[in-house]
Formats: C-alpha cells, structure tokens, sequence
C-alpha cells in the first residue's frame, strides 16, 4: 500500500479529519473539538503556533495525521499531540511510517526525547501496544486522569540518530526509510 505525506495542512482537510478521528471510534466529540482547534492554530499560523503536522494521503484522500511540536519549557523535548489512522487502513504500516517521518523531524528540529500521552482505557490498548512496538516506554500512569476508570498513560522515548555515508539519517532502534 503506497501513501504519500506533506506538512502543508488546507482548510479542506480539517472537515476530512474530523470524518476521519470519528472513524477511529477511541475519540470523544469534545477531544475532536480539541484537535480541530489545534489544527485550526496550525492552519492559521504554521509552526508559529508551536505544532508541526503531517498528513498521510492514499490516492490524494486523507489517510491519516499526526500533530507534534517541543514541549514547552524543556530544551530538547517534543510531544506527539494527536495521531489518528483512517480504521479502515489501521495495521497496515500507516501509523509506523508516520511515527517514523515525526521522530526523524524532531531530530532534526534537534529534540532527543519525546512524549506521548494517551488513555488507559481498555479500547486504546492496541494503541498502547503500537507504541510499545516502537519501543516507547511507559514513563507514568495517572489513575483516574480523565475520568473514573480511565487513567492518563505516558509514553517516552530517547531518540538519537546519525547520518550515514549516504546521506540516510540511520537509528539503531528503528528500521531505516526514506520515503516520504
């Protein structure tokens, strides 16, 4: 399955996104709300507004996105805000490349460690395991975070890469791709 990926977000997407995280079946409507605000900020103001995006397109649909930017007040931290795969393309690499495309930005933006936050709900636990499968850490759990039952996981990871005679930013935890 081939996709492509810009950083470009268009006014258009937003209501494809929408469509899309409310096929994924894990969000709420007011975290939708959240995550089109926070596209919104993105659309308006670029990476001025402290997020970097990445869409994931099939045959020129939105397949999928990602939203990270630096943590703020830390030197070298970047947090992976929102990440949503179409369900019907989930578990067929979508969500691998894009994680790879993010870590290999942010080394470049020249961030070493990264954090993801996300539920502890039992229906997000195949996203828990997609993050354990790219050898993110579990750094904290907060029970009862977002509601009763439903604590806050955090994920973090030490990224580091070097660039090899030809070019190729290389990690030695991660496969190496250089499609974009």
């Amino acid at each position: 399955m081939s996709f492509t990926f810009r950083n470009i977000l268009h006014a258009k997407d937003l209501q494809v996104l929408e469509k899309l995280m409310k096929t994924t079946g894990l969000f709420y409507d007011f975290e939708i709300a959240v995550a089109l605000e926070v596209l919104g900020s993105f659309l308006e103001r670029g990476e001025a507004s402290g997020y970097h995006c990445i869409v994931a397109q099939q045959d020129r649909q939105c397949a999928g996105y990602a939203v990270f930017g630096p943590t703020p007040c830390t030197r070298s931290g970047w947090d992976i805000y929102w990440m949503a795969v179409r369900k019907d393309l989930q578990g067929m690499g979508l969500g691998s490349q894009l994680i790879t495309i993010i870590e290999k930005e942010i080394v470049l933006q020249g961030g070493s460690h990264i954090w993801i936050e996300t539920s502890g709900r039992q229906d997000y636990l195949p996203t828990r395991k997609f993050y354990e499968k790219h050898r993110y850490r579990i750094m904290a759990q907060l029970p009862d975070f977002y509601a009763p039952g439903d604590s806050k996981v955090i994920y973090g990871k030490q990224i580091s890469f070097f660039q090899t005679d030809n070019g190729q930013l290389k990690n030695s935890r991660l496969p190496i791709s250089t499609e974009r």
